[in-house]
């Protein structure tokens, strides 16, 4: 059988059925610790497989993420759909699903991303409590020793890590304290005061200024994961940013608590 056909295969196996019973089967989870967080060592699972040929990063795992929600205010909404990769690259270096938000989803995020109420909130689709610990393991499958996980996304200090954090109180549990997040949008606003010039700085703008082609115009999480990969590399090379400094200006899973 080919890659691609297996690539399409566990794909269907995510997207449609039943993900929950299938992440956690790849998972080697129990149905009575699919729910806890504290109970996921690290095992390596699998999920989408992808391809990503990028260098290894040195002094983190960087993982490039991005949401879709019901809503722009985290306190207020919920997610939808979350995707990420990791820049290393390799094998099952990709995690994607659905999330059910257990409420409707406006109709002008549907018409965003094609993201209905019908799509994610029907079984099979599972809550973000029952994804938690499937992350968890995800991560820590792909975590170099002693290193902490540099979660990188645009926009991530005003949308992306509050969302994230704001699911993870829902479901009793903390951002582990190894995480650190980077808003790429910080280093869109250095790029222009360094050329001196006038532009938008959201991803789209960024995605054309780097000539980045894109197969799908609707607004999906995987998509603009794949696309803010690229655009993060292009950045932080026009900018000679080392993974060393990126790591210290980036901000702390602390920051981000049920008071923000």
């Amino acid at each position: 059988m080919s890659s691609i056909l297996r690539s399409i295969q566990l794909r269907n196996s995510i997207w449609s059925g039943f993900p929950v019973r299938f992440l956690k089967q790849q998972a080697g989870l129990s149905t009575v610790n699919l729910l806890d967080p504290r109970s996921c060592g690290k095992r390596h699972f699998t999920t989408e497989v992808q391809e990503h040929g990028k260098e290894v990063a040195e002094a983190a795992t960087i993982l490039i993420f991005d949401l879709e929600t019901t809503g722009y205010f985290h306190k207020d909404h919920r997610i939808i759909e979350f995707a990420l990769c990791d820049l290393s690259g390799g094998k099952n270096s990709t995690f994607q699903t659905l999330i059910n938000p257990e409420r409707t989803v406006p109709d002008h995020v549907e018409r965003l991303n094609n993201i209905g109420t019908d799509l994610v909130c029907r079984p099979g689709i599972p809550r973000f409590s029952d994804v938690t610990p499937l992350l968890l393991a995800f991560v820590r499958s792909r975590q170099a020793p002693g290193k902490p996980i540099l979660w990188v996304a645009h926009n991530a200090k005003n949308f992306d890590a509050r969302f994230l954090a704001q699911e993870f109180d829902r479901c009793s549990a903390s951002l582990p304290a190894d995480w650190l997040f980077f808003d790429t949008l910080t280093l869109a606003k250095k790029m222009l005061k360094a050329e001196g010039k006038k532009r938008l700085t959201n991803l789209e703008a960024l995605r054309e200024h780097y000539g980045i082609h894109s197969h799908n115009d609707a607004h999906r999480a995987m998509r603009d994961v794949m696309i803010l990969s690229q655009v993060f590399q292009k950045m932080t090379f026009d900018l000679k940013l080392t993974n060393e400094e990126l790591i210290n200006e980036a901000m702390k899973a602390s920051e981000f608590s049920k008071s923000s």
